[in-house]
């Protein structure tokens, strides 16, 4: 019985230690994750759904047009990262708007916003990371 007693409590004790460690090693994981993680936030990020009969192909054509034809107007390139998560053609816009000036920034918003308002298979998100980007 006395050595059952000193079996358990040196588990409890090895146990303790270990789960002491193991957190601190996920402290310095994100420390170090943090670094990188303004670098992943997006000004945008437009979600083409589907709600079980595909996205709305219509708006995503009218969009890609929009990013173009904002692009060829404002003599600027808007850096666009495309992520495919879906069976049924979901797509999402990751956007970085860094290189705009902040009018150009809330024009380019806005102009999404206001293109993209009827469709309701489109979801914006701003200040975001990309959530689907490998």
């Amino acid at each position: 019985m006395r050595h059952l007693l000193i079996f358990i409590a040196l588990a409890g004790f090895f146990a303790c230690s270990s789960s002491k460690k193991s957190t601190d090693n996920s402290n310095s994981e994100f420390e170090a994750n943090s670094e990188t993680k303004a670098d992943s936030i997006y000004s945008l990020r437009v979600s083409f759904i589907s709600i079980g009969s595909g996205t709305d192909r219509k708006a995503r054509k009218e969009y890609e047009q929009f990013i173009i034809q904002f692009e060829q107007s404002n003599k600027v390139t808007v850096l666009l990262e495309k992520a495919n998560w879906g069976k049924e053609g979901e797509i999402d816009f990751c956007i970085k708007l860094t290189g705009l000036s902040s009018d150009l920034q809330k024009q380019f918003i806005q102009g999404t916003k206001d293109n993209l308002k009827d469709s309701k298979l489109v979801r914006i998100y701003e200040n975001t990371s990309c959530k689907y980007k490998q």
